[in-house]
Formats: C-alpha cells, sequence, structure tokens
C-alpha cells in the first residue's frame, strides 16, 4: 500500500512539473513573410533594342513565435538567365522580437527580363551555424508581370461565328412562321 501511495505521489510531482515546464520548453521564435511588394520605380532608355525596369523588392516578415529570432538574412534567386546567386535584402541580418514586423527591402533591382517573372524570395537565419527549421527559414513566391505579355485566351472569329449563326436561327424561325401563317 505504501509503494502505491509513492508511486502515486511521484507521477503527480512529474505530471505537475511536465505541466509547468512545458510551455517554458516550447518556447521559440516563428517566423514567416506576411507580404510582398514589387515596385516598378525607374525605366532606363532602351539600349541594344532592350528596356531595362529598375524594381524596388520589399519583404515584411513577422516574429509569431513568443521568443526573440536568431538573425535573419532575406533574399531572392536572380531569374535572369547566367546570373546565378541570390541577392540579400536590407537590412542584411536582423533579430525580430516577439510580434514584430520588420520590412526588409532590395532597392533598385535591374531587369531587362519580360512577361511572367517568376521572385523566389527566402529567408534563413544568418549564421552558418544555426539549425534550419521550419520556425526560423521559408519563403515566398511572387510573380511579376512585365510589359504587355498578356495572352489571349478568345479564339480570333469565334463571335463573329456566334452572331452568323444567331442571325441563321432567325432566319428559319421566320422561315417557319410564315409557312405556319400560309
Amino acid at each position: 500500500m505504501k509503494s502505491k501511495r509513492i508511486l502515486f505521489m511521484m507521477l503527480s510531482l512529474a505530471c505537475f512539473g511536465v505541466v509547468l515546464l512545458g510551455p517554458v520548453c516550447l518556447a521559440e521564435s516563428a517566423i514567416s513573410i506576411t507580404n510582398v511588394t514589387v515596385e516598378l520605380t525607374k525605366v532606363r532608355p532602351p539600349v541594344g533594342g532592350s528596356v531595362i525596369r529598375e524594381y524596388n523588392i520589399t519583404a515584411i516578415l513577422r516574429n509569431t513565435g513568443d521568443t526573440k529570432s536568431t538573425n535573419i538574412t532575406v533574399m531572392f534567386k536572380e531569374p535572369q538567365s547566367g546570373i546565378s546567386g541570390n541577392l540579400t535584402f536590407q537590412p542584411e541580418s536582423y533579430s525580430l522580437q516577439p510580434n514584430e514586423e520588420k520590412t526588409f527591402v532590395f532597392a533598385n533591382w535591374p531587369t531587362r527580363l519580360s512577361g511572367e517573372i517568376l521572385l523566389n524570395i527566402s529567408f534563413k537565419p544568418t549564421s552558418p551555424k544555426e539549425l534550419i527549421t521550419t520556425h526560423n527559414s521559408g519563403y515566398y513566391h511572387y510573380t511579376l508581370q512585365i510589359g504587355d505579355g498578356k495572352s489571349t485566351t478568345s479564339t480570333p472569329g469565334f463571335e463573329l461565328f456566334i452572331v452568323v449563326m444567331a442571325f441563321v436561327s432567325i432566319l428559319c424561325a421566320n422561315k417557319v412562321k410564315n409557312k405556319k401563317d400560309k
């Protein structure tokens, strides 16, 4: 009987400890991109038949966790072929407090691309020694439409076909009506 009482007390104490220490052990930061905007700032005169446009890219990150984050770096992969690497947003490294939002900006990104361009914006810990997890790293895809790369979804002449068919239908209906009247 005494051993059951001791076992019950030890189990109760262990459960009480888990309840008290559980929130402390689970405290962590959780960084996510809440908004990305791309703004055309300048169109350079054409050089060799291609127009170069400059954009400011802004990404807003938020720490929804309950502890301060590690230093975070925001970057995006250069979408132009032949140029590889990641371009870094300013500030280069920043640690977010709980419930803090921070705006990261990449100013004056020049491109000669046109059409639909996929911008892959990502963030991760600045220190290579820091373990990358889903709470301190991530990505955001932004589709930038440059120029008049709009594709048409209508079939040329299809509207004309509908109008002709409607006209033929009206003529047939009138012909049937005239036969009934005679």
